[in-house]
């Protein structure tokens, strides 16, 4: 009779199993993250980790200028106004390149119509010469072309006038510096196609309302929570006015001015983070926009994983919990996702550094109403969410399950290689 030995098929043991379910658990907890001192920007981010965990009674002790600005828990803060005297030009429209006028001289219709200042400024007036015309009011400019038209002899009579009338402004470019999210040239009072329609007759007036102060500051991403809106700077013509804007937050009066071609202006920067300045206005971002990610597996698409188009474009002011529970990361079982932990990546937009915050989900639900807590989002911050470990674990599981049924498959085939061999 042949040999009746045979091989037994074995599962892996129990002590492989477990040494491998221990070292993937150890894995699934990453350190807290740090940040170098000079990567911070508010001072809800320096409380970053999970050292608040047990301690949502405590007081945050962390304050940038001692005696001056507040808690980082304190609510809504704005900054007094700066001392110091303000001052701003006078408030009406100038004319800029491109813009457009119409010209009437009576009984001289060859020289009526709709005339446009050139690129170097000046206007050119048949058999008249060019006048200067970028930086003048309208009534100057009037003056200026009546004067221009009776020196070249067209206007015989030193009581002759002619009208001048503003038919559209165009678009112009500012320099915008400071405490800005996106600093750099701008370009406001933009025209479309539409507004263009019915522009073959000349009407008389125009209203660009998005050719002064507060379309530039929007136009460069708005103001920053450090910036001092009381200490606006215009530079215009070798001058420098100081704007004060706080009454975009406060109701009050605010130093509104519309602006030329080659206007600049500097936003003063503050020694205190506001969070009163975090919220739609005539001079912040009405939203921003962020990146978000609440899967451990990542998702095919975004349907599946519930972000949709309103968890990327939040309105401005949005705190850290909002934004979580807009990428469905909180909610569910109890048991199992209670423990969650979510990590916000940001950049500081003064140093350009990056700064990372971890906190427990749990202890944003419960600590819901602190600065140093939940703190606000910016524009093109990022945030993530991480399973608690109960889910982690169950993964671990998944993990080894399959692991496990790899080590059987690979035994299987071995003991039918051996006994077909025997």
């Amino acid at each position: 009779m042949g040999d009746t030995t045979t091989v037994s098929r074995r599962r892996a043991p129990l002590w492989i199993v477990v040494l491998a379910m221990t070292t993937l658990a150890g894995c699934a907890v990453g350190e807290n993250p740090e940040n170098k001192p000079e990567t911070l920007y508010s001072p809800q981010q320096v409380a970053y980790g999970r050292e608040y965990e047990g301690q949502v009674g405590g007081t945050p002790s962390f304050d940038p200028t001692p005696g001056v600005c507040p808690s980082p828990d304190e609510m809504d803060y704005i900054a007094p106004r700066t001392p110091g005297r303000t001052s701003a030009p006078d408030p009406h429209l100038r004319y800029s390149l491109g813009d457009r006028f119409y010209i009437l001289v009576p009984g001289l219709s060859d020289f009526s119509g709709e005339y446009a200042i050139n690129a170097d400024g000046r206007v050119v007036l048949p058999f008249a010469g060019e006048v200067r015309a970028v930086g003048l009011t309208n009534a100057e400019l009037n003056q200026v072309i009546e004067q221009a038209f009776l020196d070249a002899k067209i206007l015989k009579e030193a009581g002759a006038h002619v009208a001048v009338r503003p038919t559209g402004y165009a678009p112009i470019n500012i320099l915008v510096s400071g405490a800005v999210f996106a600093p750099g040239r701008v370009t406001i009072n933009t025209t479309t196609d539409a507004s263009k329609v019915g522009r073959a007759t000349p009407q008389f007036g125009d209203a660009p309302q998005d050719r002064y102060v507060a379309a530039a500051l929007k136009a460069a991403g708005g103001v920053r929570p450090d910036a001092d809106v009381s200490s606006i700077y215009l530079i215009r013509g070798g001058r420098r006015y100081r704007l004060n804007w706080r009454g975009a937050f406060t109701g009050e009066r605010v130093d509104d001015v519309a602006l030329v071609e080659g206007d600049k202006l500097e936003v003063a920067e503050s020694v205190c983070f506001q969070t009163g300045l975090i919220r739609p206005t005539q001079i912040t971002p009405p939203g921003i926009r962020i990146f978000q990610s609440n899967l451990t597996v990542p998702a095919t698409n975004n349907a599946s994983s519930s972000i949709g188009q309103y968890s990327g474009s939040l309105p401005y002011g949005t705190r850290f919990l909002q934004a979580l529970a807009s990428a469905n990361c909180i909610g569910g079982t109890l048991s199992t996702n209670a423990a969650r932990q979510a990590v916000l990546i940001s950049r500081n937009p003064k140093t350009r550094q990056t700064e990372v915050i971890q906190r427990s989900i749990e202890e944003l639900v419960r600590s819901a109403n602190r600065d140093a807590v939940n703190p606000h989002l910016m524009p093109d911050d990022a945030i993530a969410c991480y399973d608690s470990s109960v889910t982690e674990f169950s993964e671990v599981l998944t993990v080894l399950g399959q692991a496990s049924n790899v080590v059987n498959q690979n035994a299987n085939s071995a003991w039918y290689f051996f006994h077909l061999r025997r």
